[in-house]
């Protein structure tokens, strides 16, 4: 048990001394000569059971004050938290990423929409927002609940939306700016590329400060080849000390991905880091019991203004 309001409890401290303190005080007396002596008569019960009417008043006093400090009863239980993660996404699709095979039949934008979309509908609380990227960047979905709405535009993914390029430093950019107005507990950035910078706007190092001094994580991904399996396609020519820089200089990591199946683990990684890091919530069900202990209180306090108005009462002199 504990209390919801314990510091109500040192309202005993000042009632019970002062019904005390007047439960002690001598009543007046006025003098009857013809009375003298009749102060040792044995007393009657009404006058012994009046004597217990300030030990009702400091029992409902105190059970009033118990009650309005609301004590409970009750176990806690773990939720999922009920406050998300912000996440935007920026994904790389340059004509490299649309045409060269990952280590199955699809194309590397084929299989990264698929584990996306896998991906968003996983969450829960998380707001989920994409932006695609290849020389320039284009924001498609700003941070979103509506995972339907988003799962149809990571569907319609393609490498024809802007000049080609890999333009790493304006597709990180574009992600932390749809972060900047945030006000979540944690906000992150996961960037997927299998190219290097090549384009003439913003570079990463100057995007990669803006997020630090935003207090934004960007995890970054470098699609890779498939040593097992070579596509006999371009491979990927990732600049990995590059995307590391960029995970450790804002607080994320980075990854790299072979095949579908270890992008998917990725994803579901950075998920699990980031859930962990904002905690479970906690709640608890508890039953009231101030309630009853007001009610009880109310009934001694009733009863011993009743018995000392009517059967106690003191009879004059």
């Amino acid at each position: 048990m504990h209390f919801a309001d314990p510091w109500l409890l040192l309202l005993a401290l000042v009632a019970v001394p002062l019904v005390i303190a007047r439960w002690r005080r001598t009543p007046p007396v006025i003098a009857v000569p013809f009375a003298l002596g009749l102060g040792d008569a044995p007393a009657g019960w009404r006058v012994r059971a009046r004597r217990l009417l300030p030990l009702l008043r400091v029992a409902a006093i105190l059970l009033l004050v118990v009650g309005l400090a609301r004590p409970r009863i009750g176990e806690a239980e773990t939720l999922v938290p009920a406050e998300g993660v912000d996440i935007a996404l920026a994904v790389d699709v340059s004509s490299s990423m649309a045409t060269n095979p990952f280590s199955n039949d699809n194309t590397r934008l084929d299989s990264v929409k698929e584990v996306l979309r896998g991906f968003i509908a996983t969450r829960e609380n998380d707001r989920v927002g994409l932006v695609a990227f290849q020389r320039e960047a284009l924001p498609l979905a700003p941070l979103t609940l509506d995972y339907e709405a988003l799962d149809t535009i990571v569907a319609d993914l393609g490498s024809d939306l802007l000049p080609d390029g890999t333009g790493i430093g304006v597709g990180m950019a574009s992600a932390v700016s749809m972060l900047e107005e945030s006000s979540a507990s944690s906000r992150i950035v996961i960037l997927l590329t299998d190219g290097r910078h090549n384009a003439d706007s913003i570079s990463p190092d100057e995007a990669a400060e803006i997020a630090a001094a935003l207090r934004i994580r960007v995890y970054t991904i470098g699609v890779v080849e498939d040593r097992d399996r070579p596509s006999g396609f371009s491979p990927a020519t990732i600049d990995a000390d590059l995307l590391a820089f960029i995970a450790d200089h804002t607080g994320g990591r980075y990854f790299e991905a072979a095949t579908p199946e270890d992008l998917a683990d990725v994803y579901d990684e950075i998920g699990s880091l980031e859930t962990s890091r904002v905690g479970d919530e906690t709640f608890a069900r508890y039953s009231e019991l101030g309630l009853w202990l007001i009610a009880a209180g109310a009934v001694l306090l009733l009863g011993e203004v009743g018995l000392g108005r009517t059967w106690l009462r003191r009879t004059p002199a």
